[in-house]
């Protein structure tokens, strides 16, 4: 058996395999044997190609070390009930919602011992009297509790989100709660978010339209989320969410500018090298401008690879230094591997570079502006096809009009970040040109109603597509062997793409079977609502005592989830039997004596002013429920009642939607 040729893409596959089987794994000595094997079997010439098997062990061990909690972690030395003090680093600013400010924090000491672990800051807006910004210390008393997962089927799971980046707990403090610390000894890191957050204050100061002041913080300040919630959605919808992060398309349009008013440096006989280093050296310049964030940082990190293989002429193979970024950055921040944007990022690129010259090959237009029309489009397609499967798995949404909203922006887009770039700048040095500032609100407003408008064609937009995880695989195998069958054409590649073909088909016949015979009783959780829903196949039926429509955002995220063709909203009933199940629903009315009826589950909801201990023993339930519409008081006062005969209390507003199998 041959080695590749490129030794780190099997590298990278098989680290990257045992990063993901990790949390399956456990580090015993097995681990051991598996790092020694292919060692052992190396000694031997002909299996000298084994060694790379060591990299899946390396994977799984790198994985879980990243993620193991340290000795000092601050969740050690608050096991005690008594009250600790917490001195917090405050390292992220987060877009605040409704009701709170928002940080990201790192506790490091606890009482006089140094600690260490992120957390999640939530202060009260109507009591935070003091700016707080990155680097600031945080002195409190009140104890972090645990992340709460409210989500629904379908639903973004932030608990999930955040244990991903090692958070597990979070502060709700108020300002009463908590004394700020200016640091005095700021990193670099905490003066460029804080450089950062001023030049935000200065941009707000400007006389830029709103949406023009948005539009610059989300494509040059790595603030997307300073955008409108309904505009962020059109952009999705209509395909070009990218142009809001920064991302590979910022970093490529930066990149090639660089490298135009860079190309008098060429001409200076052996310093091709001086060129290449500026260009990297002003992308990482950017990089540091735009906050240093992590989606930052992995898209620079990327294009570095891409810049020195463009504009070096010893390097011959893009795919090797876009394989060498993504393995360095693995290894760095394993959490990246997680991230939808890297995940999506990487696969663009990777379509870009292999599939748009196959589909430039199908054409040669004879006019320049055709070629270039023609250039926008193989790209467009190439990096929708590797991410467009992702986008559905992810998103249960496909965009028809990708292309046209691509026709009508890409070709200006270069200018527009350019432009966009140069009035921050003067705006930075106080000159506002009043006539470039109404140029710029004129063209940023009429692009967002351009998107909207394209958004707003619903019939275009394919929603609530289910794809689950090995159909997702599937069809890259599919897009693989399509690719080497034009590329090779060869008969053994055209017959693996048809098996898998087949094989995608068997896959649906059986989760198609398999959703036939989903039969199930939903417990939903909303704020101060009561929904309970009953799922049979393809239908679902909605009881609640509150008005709920059907638009309400967790039955489109259950819809993303399940198959559900009918739909139906009935009125609300007290109890639900189906086989041995019999749920008993209590409310403010307080019934629970029902003639011949015993309650297998008790669902409390609304408050009700009723002794729980009696209901207990009448009924003795497998299970009781409290929902999203009763206080948390009552609900700790019902789970010591329930404790007291072993019967587990499952309280929605901390562990979100429940399903009981009937």
């Amino acid at each position: 058996m041959k080695a590749p040729k490129f030794p780190l893409y099997i590298v990278t596959l098989f680290f990257v395999s045992g990063m993901l089987i990790s949390p399956w794994v456990e580090l015993n000595w097995h681990i051991g044997v598996f790092i020694i094997m292919p060692f052992l079997m190396a000694l031997s010439k002909k299996y000298r190609v084994f060694i790379y098997l060591v990299f899946l062990p390396l994977g799984v061990i790198h994985h879980q070390q990243f993620f193991s909690i340290s000795k000092i972690h601050f969740s050690q030395f608050m096991k005690e009930e008594k009250e600790k003090s917490l001195l917090i680093k405050v390292s992220q600013i987060l877009k605040p919602n409704d009701f709170q400010s928002r940080y990201y924090g790192e506790i490091i000491q606890v009482d006089q011992q140094k600690s260490k672990g992120k957390i999640l800051i939530n202060i009260e807006k109507n009591t935070l009297k003091k700016i707080l910004r990155t680097g600031d210390f945080i002195f409190t008393q009140k104890k972090p509790k645990p992340v709460l997962s409210r989500t629904h089927p379908g639903g973004f799971d932030y608990k999930k989100y955040l244990n991903r980046i090692k958070i597990y707990d979070q502060l709700s403090l108020k300002d009463q709660d908590f004394v700020i610390v200016k640091n005095q000894n700021l990193s670099f890191l905490d003066h460029l978010k804080n450089w950062n957050t001023d030049l935000e204050k200065k941009l707000d100061e400007s006389s830029l339209g709103q949406a023009s002041k948005k539009s610059i913080k989300a494509i040059l300040l790595g603030k997307r989320n300073a955008m409108d919630r309904e505009l962020i959605q059109a952009y999705a919808d209509a395909g070009v969410i990218h142009i809001l992060a920064i991302s590979g398309l910022h970093m490529g349009v930066i990149m090639l500018f660089l490298g135009f008013i860079l190309k008098p440096l060429k001409s200076i006989p052996a310093v091709n090298w001086i060129y290449i280093i500026c260009i990297i050296l002003l992308l990482w310049g950017f990089a540091l401008f735009a906050g240093a964030g992590p989606s930052v940082i992995r898209a620079v990190t990327m294009f570095t690879g891409l810049a020195i293989a463009r504009y070096a002429k010893r390097i011959h193979s893009t795919l090797h230094l876009l394989m060498v970024s993504l393995f360095l950055l693995l290894v760095l921040y394993p959490p990246f591997l997680y991230q939808i944007g890297f995940q999506m990022s990487y696969l663009a690129v990777l379509g870009i570079i292999k599939i748009d010259p196959v589909l430039q090959r199908l054409w040669q237009p004879q006019y320049l502006i055709i070629q270039k029309i023609w250039k926008i489009t193989t790209v467009c397609l190439a990096a929708q096809m590797a991410v467009a499967p992702l986008s559905i798995y992810y998103f249960q949404l496909f965009p028809g009009l990708f292309m046209l909203t691509n026709w009508m922006i890409l070709p200006f887009f270069g200018l527009f970040l350019i432009g966009s770039l140069g009035l921050l700048i003067l705006i930075i040095l106080n000159i506002e040109f009043q006539p470039l500032i109404v140029g710029y609100d004129y063209i940023v407003t009429k692009m967002n109603e351009t998107i909207l408008w394209i958004a707003h064609q619903e019939r275009f937009l394919f929603k609530n597509m289910r794809l689950s995880l090995l159909g997702l695989i599937i069809i890259y195998a599919f897009l693989v062997f399509l690719y080497w069958c034009i590329r090779f054409r060869k008969i053994k590649f055209f017959t693996g793409l048809l098996s898998i073909v087949l094989l995608f088909q068997i896959v649906l016949f059986f989760e198609r079977w398999d959703q036939s015979k989903q039969h199930h009783l939903w417990l939903f959780y909303q704020h101060n609502k009561t929904v309970i829903g009953h799922q049979s196949s393809y239908k679902m039926t909605l009881y609640s005592p509150q008005d709920i429509s059907r638009g309400e955002s967790f039955i489109n995220d259950f819809k993303n989830k399940y198959p559900i063709d009918t739909l139906e909203i009935r009125s609300f009933k007290n109890t639900y039997i189906s086989g041995a199940l019999h749920l008993l629903v209590i409310d403010e009315k307080k019934v629970y004596e029902i003639p011949k009826f015993k309650a297998s589950h008790v669902l409390l909801t609304n408050d009700p002013k009723v002794n729980l201990d009696r209901v207990l023993i009448y009924h003795y339930p497998k299970m009781v429920f409290a929902d999203g519409s009763n206080k948390p008081w009552n609900v700790s006062r019902w789970k010591q009642s329930c404790q007291k005969l072993n019967i587990p209390l499952v309280n929605l507003r901390e562990n979100g939607a429940v399903k009981i199998s009937l």
